[in-house]
């Protein structure tokens, strides 16, 4: 293509020479030095790489290397014409001045225009580098490469490394440049790749440019950065230009689901919300994205001091909300019901987002009796204050766990499931549903935080079985999912009740990711730390599922979101059961107890020494 301009601009170069004189041009003039400038052309491109540059990717360098072609050309045409094509005879000594010029605005206006149609700005193309900032390389696409070189040029700030070289994904422009910087090779060869960028004493850092990876490429990045004993960043979602380590939640494989908050802006719109639990993971980040959407009034409960102390300053650290009963926040366990009677008599909560339980598996087989009875019955307790109070939504947060129980928690929440459904069987005001999803990561209690603690203090990592999975997903997208729930199970009310499943991705290795989170700290795993099997623990699964077998799922219009209806055969002889084991949990009648479980969910198969099935300890 270039070739081909040079063919034009020579050509046209005679003739405005010699129409300059008024003349013509000879016929065995024009043709051949026109000729001889695109060869000649072709041949310094080669020898300057400069066909190597892509278009859309231009840089200042490739701009600097075009003149240093093109002068080179104009300066090898002539010499060619005068030593082997009848000595330059009536080829004028002005043309070659005139041809660069213009071979040069022709080609550097083609890339600019290339440049602004795919990316519509050009001032990336003055991106300076500057030799004394530390070593980087860019792991991911071109085309993401190219974004993040772009995103830091927009930026009017210093930059912080200077790029190296591109190692590729996809490999489609090996042995080409992004905006000067050159496409080093793949991820094959790695290594190698990096080997030479580390000779002058100053750390490379590799640069993962794709804020979408998944899980396959993020492991190889995190294993080639500890092999190489090099820092991994990547690009942070959602900022320009800004770069964030690599962490857990890079690990998982999933992605963020982003949706309409239209739905859920319309389910607090000029209401007043009620979250239980206010202070836990889950609760918090509900506390968090109901209050960016401006209800009417935001009332938190929670049995936790601490927690809702720090939830509450966080919102709301001046105390404006506070004071212009936007907001509130009560101490309560929800076992207590004269104390939700006095919330719930005071507040008139609409939108009730019940978050408050135990969700420990092992500390629930060692405390059943404590986990039944936050658990179901108080999840019964909201429930009767909802109807007393006239409110108009209730959602149950759930688990994977409820699902073929085999532990007191899960048995727990699959009867606070049933239970949640029943009511909505019996009452039609009180829209109810349930809302399962599995891990929430890096939430309390959970295995990631208590991994990091283990690594930071030199190990071991307790793993319980090399062959253990869970399913995870972040605390943000969990507590959108359940808003979003919310508002489609409030909109259409006179059907069942629902359970919404939220779609986990594929399930994670417990043990490979303790492996790669220790690698992320630049270690190496069973050599700077150890890893140790502990074997499972009472009333855990080497797997967990998100439905049962009868559970049919349906499609709904949010992406990532499945629901199923119809589990209440007979409300009311479910009613009379539910109302027969939490008297028996009162009674504290262990056997009672585990003949009232077994006649609701027959499915519960406690493998736990210490759970329902066996003997229970005094808690």
């Amino acid at each position: 293509m270039d070739a081909s301009v040079g063919f034009l601009a020579m050509f046209l170069a005679m003739t405005w020479r010699y129409d300059f004189e008024n003349k013509s041009v000879p016929d065995y003039v024009d043709y051949k030095a026109a000729l001889v400038f695109a060869l000649t052309t072709f041949v310094v491109w080669i020898a300057l790489r400069v066909h190597r540059g892509i278009w859309r990717f231009t840089s200042l360098k490739d701009i600097r290397v075009l003149v240093q072609a093109v002068f080179l050309v104009s300066i090898i045409t002539p010499l060619i014409m005068f030593l082997f094509i009848n000595r330059g005879a009536h080829f004028p000594r002005s043309v070659p001045f005139i041809a660069g010029p213009l071979f040069f605005g022709v080609l550097t206006l083609i890339r600019l225009i290339a440049l602004l149609y795919h990316n519509g700005d050009i001032r990336a193309v003055f991106r300076r580098k500057n030799p004394n900032l530390p070593h980087a390389i860019l792991l991911g696409s071109e085309a993401s490469a190219n974004d993040y070189i772009l995103d830091t040029s927009r930026k009017n700030m210093a930059p912080t490394f200077n790029i190296q070289g591109i190692i590729s994904t996809d490999s489609t422009f090996k042995g080409r440049s992004v905006r000067g910087v050159p496409v080093l090779g793949d991820m094959s060869d790695i290594k190698s790749l990096c080997e030479p960028f580390q000779d002058d004493g100053r750390q490379v850092t590799l640069i993962a440019t794709q804020s979408d990876l998944d899980r396959s490429i993020s492991d190889k990045f995190v294993r080639i950065a500890a092999s190489l004993g090099l820092p991994l960043v990547r690009v942070q979602h959602g900022a320009i230009g800004e770069l964030t380590a690599f962490e857990a939640a890079d690990l998982i494989g999933r992605q963020a689901q982003s949706h309409d908050v239209t739905p859920v802006r319309r389910l607090v719109e000029n209401q007043t919300v009620l979250v239980t639990g206010a202070g836990g993971s889950i609760g918090s980040e509900l506390v968090r994205q109901i209050f960016a959407l401006s209800p009417h009034k935001l009332v938190l409960l929670d049995v936790s001091e601490f927690n809702i102390y720090n939830i509450l300053t966080e919102i709301d650290p001046s105390g404006r909300y506070v004071a212009d009963e936007k907001l509130s926040a009560y101490l309560a366990d929800i076992r207590d019901v004269k104390r939700l009677d006095d919330i719930f008599e005071r507040e008139r909560p609409e939108i009730i987002l019940h978050a408050a339980a135990l969700k420990h598996v092992p500390l629930g087989e060692m405390n059943p009796l404590e986990t039944l009875s936050t658990n179901l019955i108080g999840t019964d307790n909201v429930l009767d204050a909802s109807e007393r109070f006239g409110a108009k939504s209730f959602t149950l947060i759930s688990t994977d766990k409820a699902v073929k129980p085999t532990n007191i928690m899960g048995a727990s929440k699959r009867l606070a499931e049933i239970l949640t459904l029943t009511r909505h069987a019996q009452n039609e005001n009180l829209s109810t549903n349930c809302v399962r999803f599995g891990n929430v990561l890096a939430s309390r209690g959970s295995v990631i935080p208590l991994f990091e603690k283990q690594i930071a203090a030199g190990g071991p990592v307790t793993v319980t079985h090399k062959d253990v999975e869970r399913y995870f997903m972040t605390m943000p997208e969990a507590a959108a999912l359940v808003l979003q729930s919310a508002a489609m199970n409030l909109a259409h009310k006179n059907d069942d009740g629902a359970v919404y499943v939220l779609d986990m991705g594929e399930p994670v290795n417990i043990a490979r990711l303790a492996r790669q989170l220790i690698r992320l700290r630049g270690l190496v795993p069973d050599r700077d730390v150890k890893i140790e099997y502990t074997g499972l623990r009472p009333g855990e699964k080497l797997t967990e599922v998100l439905i049962g077998d009868k559970e049919q799922l349906n499609d709904t219009p949010i992406k990532g979101v499945k629901r199923f209806t119809g589990l209440v055969v007979d409300p009311k002889s479910i009613s009379r059961r539910m109302d027969r084991l939490i008297k028996t949990i009162q009674q504290r009648d262990r056997a009672a107890i585990r003949k009232s479980i077994a006649d609701i969910i027959p499915c519960y198969d406690p493998n736990g020494t210490l759970s329902i099935k066996g003997t229970l300890p005094k808690d």
